[in-house]
């Protein structure tokens, strides 16, 4: 779904290719700025430019997005971190040769009888690595988890006589198991979701995946999902990250088919 978020991200990267091809296009020119307003050549070699510069800036973004779901999540580990060089920056500065040298090869030159390797092409990988460093800090911001939650086991939970006092569904995110209370309220948990499923009461809790567990009462449908799996959607207020699915797998469709009619 095509969001006003994402329209903003899309805007940001036109606007960051824009403002880098017009910096690539007079790295070197003779005239001066005003000049080349007016010059025909500059539109079209701006064109190029931004739609190159998008391109890279598109890979490094859907590189990104991709090892996140790897990763579950932005994560500063040593493998994350070697993932993200080689097909962040490595994989699209590969990219960034072969789109220079299919645009030398429209144009009628060689690339490498040019100066794209003495002028262009180390700035080119400053600007990918830049954009790497730029997309890392980002999803860290956005995954690296806020101290205003607090860290509780699942028996401080069994304390308390209220059902809203129970974790309503438990997932993972970042390598972190976290609890959603029905009232809305998250806490980290100092468990995994194995042994949270095992601490549970399992005739009222269910692991659909590896990554999530859902108490029935928290249930709010459940819906036929391609082939042989089931989609959960839960009930309002209970609000959880896009990327963390709740889809049944399908060696636990039969089975938690048969949990959900058990206690109906």
């Amino acid at each position: 779904m095509f969001t006003l978020q994402n329209f903003f991200h899309l805007l940001v990267r036109l606007l960051a290719a824009l403002l880098v091809s017009h910096f690539i296009v007079v790295h070197d020119a003779e005239e001066t700025w005003m000049e080349l307003f007016t010059k025909n050549y500059y539109y079209w070699s701006l064109l190029y430019s931004m739609a190159i510069a998008f391109l890279l800036i598109e890979s490094v973004y859907r590189v990104t997005n991709y090892l996140n779901a790897v990763f579950l999540g932005f994560s500063l580990s040593r493998e994350r971190f070697k993932a993200q060089f080689y097909k962040g920056f490595v994989f699209t500065g590969i990219l960034a040769f072969v789109l220079a040298t299919i645009l030398f090869w429209a144009n009628g030159q060689n690339i490498l009888e040019s100066n794209y390797f003495k002028k262009l092409y180390a700035s080119i990988l400053l600007f990918i690595f830049t954009v790497n460093v730029i997309y890392m800090l980002y999803y860290y911001y956005v995954f690296i988890p806020k101290t205003r939650y607090q860290v509780l086991r699942l028996d401080q939970y069994t304390l308390s006589n209220e059902t809203s006092n129970l974790p309503a569904v438990i997932y993972l995110e970042n390598r972190l198991c976290i609890a959603i209370d029905f009232r809305g309220i998250k806490s980290y948990l100092s468990h995994s979701i194995e042994e949270s499923m095992r601490l549970v009461d399992p005739e009222n809790y269910f692991q659909i995946n590896r990554r999530v567990i859902v108490h029935r009462a928290a249930i709010l449908s459940v819906k036929p999902f391609g082939l042989r799996q089931l989609k959960i959607e839960l009930s309002i207020g209970l609000n959880i990250p896009q990327s963390v699915e709740l889809i049944v797998s399908k060696r636990k469709m039969v089975v938690c088919k048969q949990w959900l009619i058990g206690n109906s």
